[in-house]
Protein backbone atom coordinates (compact mmCIF):
# COMPACT_ATOMS: atom_id res chain seq x y z
CA UNK A 1 0.00 0.00 0.00
CA UNK A 2 1.40 3.28 -1.26
CA UNK A 3 1.17 6.42 1.51
CA UNK A 4 0.43 9.66 0.53
CA UNK A 5 1.20 13.02 2.34
CA UNK A 6 -1.67 14.64 3.50
CA UNK A 7 -1.60 17.29 0.87
CA UNK A 8 -1.35 14.58 -1.82
CA UNK A 9 -4.42 12.71 -0.90
CA UNK A 10 -6.47 16.06 -0.49
CA UNK A 11 -5.46 17.08 -3.90
CA UNK A 12 -6.58 13.46 -5.23
CA UNK A 13 -9.96 13.86 -3.35
CA UNK A 14 -10.24 17.19 -4.96
CA UNK A 15 -9.81 15.78 -8.49
CA UNK A 16 -12.21 12.62 -8.27
CA UNK A 17 -14.75 15.51 -6.37
CA UNK A 18 -14.11 17.51 -9.54
CA UNK A 19 -14.94 14.16 -11.89
CA UNK A 20 -17.90 13.66 -10.38
CA UNK A 21 -19.95 16.56 -12.52
CA UNK A 22 -18.59 15.48 -15.90
CA UNK A 23 -18.79 12.35 -15.32
CA UNK A 24 -22.70 12.87 -14.20
CA UNK A 25 -23.21 15.20 -17.06
CA UNK A 26 -21.76 13.30 -19.70
CA UNK A 27 -24.46 10.31 -18.39
CA UNK A 28 -26.80 12.62 -18.53
CA UNK A 29 -26.22 13.48 -22.37
CA UNK A 30 -25.86 10.31 -22.98
CA UNK A 31 -29.14 9.09 -21.58
CA UNK A 32 -31.32 12.05 -23.51
CA UNK A 33 -29.46 11.08 -27.12
CA UNK A 34 -30.82 7.45 -25.95
CA UNK A 35 -34.06 8.63 -25.10
CA UNK A 36 -34.62 10.88 -28.38
CA UNK A 37 -33.47 8.43 -30.23
CA UNK A 38 -35.98 6.09 -28.96
CA UNK A 39 -38.92 8.81 -29.48
CA UNK A 40 -37.83 8.97 -32.85
CA UNK A 41 -37.98 5.59 -33.72
CA UNK A 42 -40.68 4.19 -31.99
CA UNK A 43 -42.90 5.79 -34.60
CA UNK A 44 -40.88 4.38 -37.69
CA UNK A 45 -40.78 1.02 -35.86
CA UNK A 46 -44.42 0.80 -36.53
CA UNK A 47 -45.30 -1.53 -39.25
CA UNK A 48 -47.14 -0.11 -42.45
CA UNK A 49 -49.92 -2.63 -42.81
CA UNK A 50 -50.22 -1.68 -46.04
CA UNK A 51 -46.53 -2.45 -47.11
CA UNK A 52 -46.54 -5.52 -44.53
CA UNK A 53 -49.63 -7.23 -45.76
CA UNK A 54 -52.05 -5.14 -47.96
CA UNK A 55 -54.20 -4.36 -45.13
CA UNK A 56 -55.26 -1.68 -42.63
CA UNK A 57 -54.50 -2.77 -39.27
CA UNK A 58 -51.26 -2.67 -37.12
CA UNK A 59 -51.58 -3.83 -34.03
CA UNK A 60 -47.90 -4.51 -33.15
CA UNK A 61 -48.85 -4.52 -29.22
CA UNK A 62 -51.52 -7.46 -30.21
CA UNK A 63 -53.99 -5.99 -28.37
CA UNK A 64 -56.78 -6.71 -30.18
CA UNK A 65 -57.84 -10.51 -31.19
CA UNK A 66 -57.60 -11.87 -34.91
CA UNK A 67 -61.36 -11.82 -35.37
CA UNK A 68 -61.85 -7.57 -34.64
CA UNK A 69 -58.79 -7.42 -36.63
CA UNK A 70 -60.42 -9.52 -39.48
CA UNK A 71 -63.39 -7.08 -39.09
CA UNK A 72 -62.04 -3.93 -39.03
CA UNK A 73 -59.77 -5.29 -42.16
CA UNK A 74 -62.95 -5.64 -43.80
CA UNK A 75 -64.90 -2.41 -43.45
CA UNK A 76 -61.80 -0.66 -44.12
CA UNK A 77 -60.95 -2.44 -47.17
CA UNK A 78 -65.14 -1.81 -48.14
CA UNK A 79 -64.99 2.10 -47.59
CA UNK A 80 -61.84 2.30 -50.00
CA UNK A 81 -63.52 0.19 -52.54
CA UNK A 82 -66.63 2.17 -52.50
CA UNK A 83 -65.30 5.85 -51.31
CA UNK A 84 -61.56 5.47 -52.22
CA UNK A 85 -61.22 6.94 -48.63
CA UNK A 86 -58.55 5.17 -46.73
CA UNK A 87 -58.44 4.66 -43.10
CA UNK A 88 -55.83 3.15 -40.67
CA UNK A 89 -55.96 1.78 -37.65
CA UNK A 90 -53.14 1.64 -35.27
CA UNK A 91 -52.78 0.27 -31.85
CA UNK A 92 -48.95 0.80 -29.68
CA UNK A 93 -48.48 0.53 -26.31
CA UNK A 94 -46.65 3.74 -25.59
CA UNK A 95 -45.72 6.93 -27.18
CA UNK A 96 -42.76 7.11 -25.55
CA UNK A 97 -43.54 10.67 -23.94
CA UNK A 98 -45.06 12.00 -27.56
CA UNK A 99 -48.01 14.00 -27.29
CA UNK A 100 -50.12 11.83 -29.11
CA UNK A 101 -51.71 14.45 -31.60
CA UNK A 102 -48.16 14.84 -32.48
CA UNK A 103 -47.42 11.41 -32.92
CA UNK A 104 -50.29 10.97 -34.97
CA UNK A 105 -49.82 13.63 -36.99
CA UNK A 106 -46.37 12.27 -38.24
CA UNK A 107 -47.56 8.60 -38.55
CA UNK A 108 -50.05 10.38 -40.59
CA UNK A 109 -47.87 12.13 -43.01
CA UNK A 110 -44.94 9.23 -42.61
CA UNK A 111 -47.66 6.63 -44.64
CA UNK A 112 -49.46 8.80 -46.35
CA UNK A 113 -52.75 7.93 -45.44
CA UNK A 114 -55.62 8.81 -48.48
CA UNK A 115 -55.29 9.60 -51.95
CA UNK A 116 -53.22 11.99 -53.36
CA UNK A 117 -54.44 15.25 -54.23
CA UNK A 118 -57.58 14.10 -52.20
CA UNK A 119 -56.31 13.92 -49.19
CA UNK A 120 -59.39 11.47 -47.96
CA UNK A 121 -57.44 9.34 -45.12
CA UNK A 122 -58.65 8.37 -41.30
CA UNK A 123 -56.41 7.23 -38.48
CA UNK A 124 -57.31 5.70 -35.84
CA UNK A 125 -54.28 5.91 -33.35
CA UNK A 126 -55.15 3.90 -29.62
CA UNK A 127 -51.68 3.69 -27.02
CA UNK A 128 -52.57 1.38 -24.51
CA UNK A 129 -50.64 2.32 -22.13
CA UNK A 130 -50.99 5.49 -22.03
CA UNK A 131 -54.81 5.15 -22.19
CA UNK A 132 -54.89 7.45 -24.70
CA UNK A 133 -56.84 7.72 -28.07
CA UNK A 134 -56.59 9.87 -31.21
CA UNK A 135 -58.62 10.70 -34.55
CA UNK A 136 -56.50 11.83 -37.49
CA UNK A 137 -58.69 13.57 -40.55
CA UNK A 138 -57.02 14.53 -43.66
CA UNK A 139 -57.93 17.73 -45.27
CA UNK A 140 -60.50 16.29 -47.97
CA UNK A 141 -62.48 14.86 -44.91
CA UNK A 142 -62.89 17.70 -42.58
CA UNK A 143 -66.37 18.75 -43.86
CA UNK A 144 -67.95 15.34 -42.75
CA UNK A 145 -65.60 15.18 -39.84
CA UNK A 146 -64.64 18.54 -38.27
CA UNK A 147 -63.47 18.47 -35.06
CA UNK A 148 -66.55 18.58 -32.80
CA UNK A 149 -68.05 15.70 -34.58
CA UNK A 150 -64.98 13.39 -34.06
CA UNK A 151 -64.45 14.21 -30.58
CA UNK A 152 -68.69 13.14 -30.04
CA UNK A 153 -67.98 9.55 -31.90
CA UNK A 154 -65.20 9.07 -29.49
CA UNK A 155 -67.13 10.30 -26.26
CA UNK A 156 -70.13 7.89 -27.69
CA UNK A 157 -69.15 5.13 -29.03
CA UNK A 158 -65.27 4.50 -28.01
CA UNK A 159 -64.60 6.08 -24.44
CA UNK A 160 -67.81 3.93 -22.69
CA UNK A 161 -66.22 0.67 -24.19
CA UNK A 162 -63.23 1.32 -23.36
CA UNK A 163 -63.77 2.19 -19.44
CA UNK A 164 -65.75 -1.08 -19.75
CA UNK A 165 -62.69 -2.65 -20.74
CA UNK A 166 -64.79 -3.10 -23.99
CA UNK A 167 -61.66 -2.40 -26.06
CA UNK A 168 -61.83 -4.32 -29.48
CA UNK A 169 -65.87 -3.41 -29.34
CA UNK A 170 -64.79 0.25 -28.45
CA UNK A 171 -62.69 0.60 -31.96
CA UNK A 172 -64.68 -1.26 -34.08
CA UNK A 173 -68.05 1.06 -33.09
CA UNK A 174 -65.74 4.13 -33.61
CA UNK A 175 -63.96 2.93 -37.06
CA UNK A 176 -67.90 2.33 -37.45
CA UNK A 177 -68.98 5.59 -36.37
CA UNK A 178 -66.26 7.47 -38.06
CA UNK A 179 -67.36 5.21 -41.89
CA UNK A 180 -70.33 6.48 -41.64
CA UNK A 181 -69.91 9.77 -40.99
CA UNK A 182 -67.20 10.17 -43.81
CA UNK A 183 -69.90 8.50 -46.02
CA UNK A 184 -72.45 11.29 -44.99
CA UNK A 185 -74.76 8.58 -43.46
CA UNK A 186 -77.47 9.35 -40.55
CA UNK A 187 -75.83 9.28 -37.68
CA UNK A 188 -77.24 9.29 -33.68
CA UNK A 189 -75.01 11.23 -31.60
CA UNK A 190 -76.28 12.75 -28.31
CA UNK A 191 -72.82 13.95 -26.63
CA UNK A 192 -72.98 17.33 -25.16
CA UNK A 193 -70.13 18.15 -27.46
CA UNK A 194 -72.27 17.89 -30.75
CA UNK A 195 -72.87 21.81 -30.45
CA UNK A 196 -69.54 22.32 -31.69
CA UNK A 197 -70.45 21.55 -35.55
CA UNK A 198 -73.49 22.30 -37.35
CA UNK A 199 -75.41 19.04 -37.23
CA UNK A 200 -75.85 19.57 -33.79
CA UNK A 201 -79.96 19.47 -33.67
CA UNK A 202 -81.00 19.68 -37.68
CA UNK A 203 -82.88 16.95 -39.25
CA UNK A 204 -82.84 16.59 -42.60
CA UNK A 205 -86.15 16.97 -44.36
CA UNK A 206 -87.64 13.95 -46.32
CA UNK A 207 -87.18 15.34 -49.62
CA UNK A 208 -83.37 16.06 -49.54
CA UNK A 209 -82.21 12.70 -50.91
CA UNK A 210 -84.34 12.73 -54.12
CA UNK A 211 -82.29 16.77 -55.17
CA UNK A 212 -79.35 14.63 -56.55
CA UNK A 213 -82.43 13.64 -59.10
CA UNK A 214 -83.19 17.13 -60.01
CA UNK A 215 -80.76 18.79 -62.89
CA UNK A 216 -79.65 21.59 -60.17
CA UNK A 217 -79.64 18.94 -57.21
CA UNK A 218 -76.00 20.54 -55.95
CA UNK A 219 -77.72 24.07 -55.98
CA UNK A 220 -80.79 21.85 -53.90
CA UNK A 221 -78.06 20.87 -51.15
CA UNK A 222 -75.88 24.04 -50.81
CA UNK A 223 -79.49 26.23 -51.02
CA UNK A 224 -80.88 23.86 -48.00
CA UNK A 225 -77.08 23.78 -46.15
CA UNK A 226 -77.83 27.66 -45.59
CA UNK A 227 -81.42 27.46 -44.82
CA UNK A 228 -80.37 25.23 -42.05
CA UNK A 229 -78.11 27.50 -40.89
CA UNK A 230 -79.58 30.67 -40.74
CA UNK A 231 -83.32 29.29 -39.87
CA UNK A 232 -84.56 30.70 -36.29
CA UNK A 233 -83.49 28.25 -33.64
CA UNK A 234 -85.30 28.00 -29.82
CA UNK A 235 -83.66 28.45 -27.01
CA UNK A 236 -82.79 24.98 -25.52
CA UNK A 237 -83.47 26.51 -22.07
CA UNK A 238 -86.95 28.47 -22.39
CA UNK A 239 -88.26 26.80 -26.20
CA UNK A 240 -87.89 30.95 -26.73
CA UNK A 241 -87.37 31.64 -30.79
CA UNK A 242 -83.46 33.16 -30.81
CA UNK A 243 -82.06 35.92 -32.80
CA UNK A 244 -78.80 35.31 -34.36
CA UNK A 245 -76.54 38.05 -33.79
CA UNK A 246 -74.18 40.20 -36.20
CA UNK A 247 -71.20 39.41 -37.02
CA UNK A 248 -69.87 42.49 -35.49
CA UNK A 249 -71.88 41.58 -32.18
CA UNK A 250 -70.83 37.90 -32.07
CA UNK A 251 -67.10 38.74 -31.73
CA UNK A 252 -67.70 39.55 -28.16
CA UNK A 253 -69.00 36.29 -27.17
CA UNK A 254 -66.14 34.18 -28.73
CA UNK A 255 -62.65 33.23 -27.00
CA UNK A 256 -59.36 34.39 -28.73
CA UNK A 257 -58.59 31.37 -30.22
CA UNK A 258 -62.03 31.09 -31.78
CA UNK A 259 -62.09 35.02 -33.38
CA UNK A 260 -58.28 34.08 -34.63
CA UNK A 261 -59.82 30.89 -36.85
CA UNK A 262 -62.05 33.16 -38.30
CA UNK A 263 -59.02 35.65 -38.83
CA UNK A 264 -57.50 33.16 -40.86
CA UNK A 265 -60.68 31.68 -42.56
CA UNK A 266 -60.99 28.57 -40.96
CA UNK A 267 -64.05 28.39 -39.21
CA UNK A 268 -67.01 30.65 -39.00
CA UNK A 269 -69.07 30.84 -35.98
CA UNK A 270 -72.57 32.09 -35.49
CA UNK A 271 -73.41 33.25 -31.87
CA UNK A 272 -77.58 32.77 -31.26
CA UNK A 273 -79.31 34.96 -28.62
CA UNK A 274 -82.41 34.65 -26.72
CA UNK A 275 -84.26 37.60 -25.88
CA UNK A 276 -86.12 35.92 -23.25
CA UNK A 277 -83.80 34.48 -20.61
CA UNK A 278 -80.09 36.18 -22.42
CA UNK A 279 -79.12 32.21 -23.25
CA UNK A 280 -75.90 32.05 -26.07
CA UNK A 281 -75.70 29.30 -28.50
CA UNK A 282 -72.25 29.30 -30.52
CA UNK A 283 -72.34 27.11 -33.46
CA UNK A 284 -69.07 25.99 -34.93
CA UNK A 285 -68.82 26.06 -38.64
CA UNK A 286 -65.26 24.75 -40.27
CA UNK A 287 -64.30 25.85 -44.24
CA UNK A 288 -64.55 22.36 -46.06
CA UNK A 289 -61.61 24.22 -48.29
CA UNK A 290 -59.10 25.82 -45.68
CA UNK A 291 -56.14 25.09 -45.70
CA UNK A 292 -55.47 25.35 -41.74
CA UNK A 293 -55.34 22.37 -39.81
CA UNK A 294 -55.51 22.47 -35.88
CA UNK A 295 -52.82 23.07 -33.64
CA UNK A 296 -51.61 20.41 -31.22
CA UNK A 297 -50.30 22.72 -29.00
CA UNK A 298 -53.72 25.44 -28.55
CA UNK A 299 -56.02 22.89 -30.51
CA UNK A 300 -57.43 25.78 -32.28
CA UNK A 301 -57.71 25.38 -36.34
CA UNK A 302 -55.17 27.87 -37.00
CA UNK A 303 -51.70 25.63 -38.06
CA UNK A 304 -50.63 26.20 -41.61
CA UNK A 305 -48.45 23.59 -42.84
CA UNK A 306 -45.88 24.63 -46.16
CA UNK A 307 -44.51 21.42 -47.80
CA UNK A 308 -41.19 21.89 -49.98
CA UNK A 309 -40.15 18.91 -51.85
CA UNK A 310 -36.63 17.56 -51.18
CA UNK A 311 -36.67 14.85 -53.38
CA UNK A 312 -39.21 14.10 -56.20
CA UNK A 313 -41.15 10.62 -55.96
CA UNK A 314 -40.96 8.54 -58.89
CA UNK A 315 -42.02 5.09 -60.09
CA UNK A 316 -38.85 3.38 -58.91
CA UNK A 317 -38.05 5.02 -55.25
CA UNK A 318 -39.46 7.07 -52.53
CA UNK A 319 -38.87 10.97 -52.07
CA UNK A 320 -39.34 13.11 -49.24
CA UNK A 321 -40.38 16.63 -48.19
CA UNK A 322 -39.88 19.10 -45.24
CA UNK A 323 -42.70 19.90 -43.54
CA UNK A 324 -42.92 23.05 -41.56
CA UNK A 325 -45.85 23.58 -39.36
CA UNK A 326 -46.45 27.27 -37.62
CA UNK A 327 -49.70 28.24 -35.42
CA UNK A 328 -50.95 31.60 -36.17
CA UNK A 329 -52.34 31.80 -32.83
CA UNK A 330 -49.63 30.39 -30.40
CA UNK A 331 -46.17 30.09 -30.68
CA UNK A 332 -46.48 26.66 -31.90
CA UNK A 333 -43.92 25.64 -34.33
CA UNK A 334 -42.45 22.17 -35.81
CA UNK A 335 -40.43 21.01 -38.82
CA UNK A 336 -40.17 17.27 -39.89
CA UNK A 337 -39.64 15.48 -42.82
CA UNK A 338 -41.93 12.72 -44.79
CA UNK A 339 -41.44 10.19 -46.92
CA UNK A 340 -43.02 10.66 -50.72
CA UNK A 341 -44.33 7.27 -51.65
CA UNK A 342 -43.18 5.65 -55.31
CA UNK A 343 -45.63 6.82 -58.03
CA UNK A 344 -47.24 3.98 -58.99
CA UNK A 345 -48.30 4.10 -62.67
CA UNK A 346 -51.97 2.24 -62.14
CA UNK A 347 -52.49 2.87 -58.59
CA UNK A 348 -56.03 4.41 -59.54
CA UNK A 349 -56.82 1.79 -61.30
CA UNK A 350 -55.78 -0.97 -58.68
CA UNK A 351 -57.18 0.37 -55.83
CA UNK A 352 -60.57 0.78 -57.34
CA UNK A 353 -60.40 -3.00 -58.57
CA UNK A 354 -59.02 -4.52 -56.23
CA UNK A 355 -61.13 -2.94 -52.76
CA UNK A 356 -58.25 -2.42 -50.59
CA UNK A 357 -56.33 -5.79 -51.30
CA UNK A 358 -52.65 -6.22 -51.30
CA UNK A 359 -52.22 -5.17 -54.77
CA UNK A 360 -51.90 -1.87 -53.48
CA UNK A 361 -48.50 -1.58 -51.51
CA UNK A 362 -49.01 1.26 -49.35
CA UNK A 363 -51.60 4.11 -49.14
CA UNK A 364 -51.91 6.74 -51.76
CA UNK A 365 -50.19 9.74 -50.77
CA UNK A 366 -52.52 11.71 -49.12
CA UNK A 367 -51.69 14.46 -45.46
CA UNK A 368 -53.52 15.77 -42.85
CA UNK A 369 -53.92 19.59 -41.16
CA UNK A 370 -53.41 18.15 -37.93
CA UNK A 371 -57.56 18.35 -37.42
CA UNK A 372 -59.51 15.23 -35.59
CA UNK A 373 -59.96 14.89 -31.73
CA UNK A 374 -58.16 13.11 -28.83
CA UNK A 375 -59.56 11.58 -25.60
CA UNK A 376 -57.97 10.00 -22.71
CA UNK A 377 -59.99 7.49 -20.89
Amino acid sequence: MHAYPMDSRSALRSRRVNLLPRRLLSAVCLALLLVAHVRGESLASIPNPRVQNGTWVSDPSAALDPKTVALLNERAAAFERDTTSEIAIVVIRSLDGLPIEEAAVKLFQMWGIGKKNHDNGLLFLWSTGDRRVRVEVGYGLEGALPDGKVGAILDQYVIPRFKANQFGQGVLDGVDALIAAARNEPLALTSPSTQAYDDASEHWPVWLPFAGLAPFGLAFVIGFRKWRRLHPRRCPQCQTRMARLAEEQDDAHLSKGELAEEHVGSVDYDVWECPSCGHHLTLRYPKWLSQYGSCPQCHNRTLLSKTTTIEAATTSHEGSAQVTETCGFCTYTHSFTKTLPRISESSSSSSSSSGGGSSSSSFGGGSSGGGGASRGY
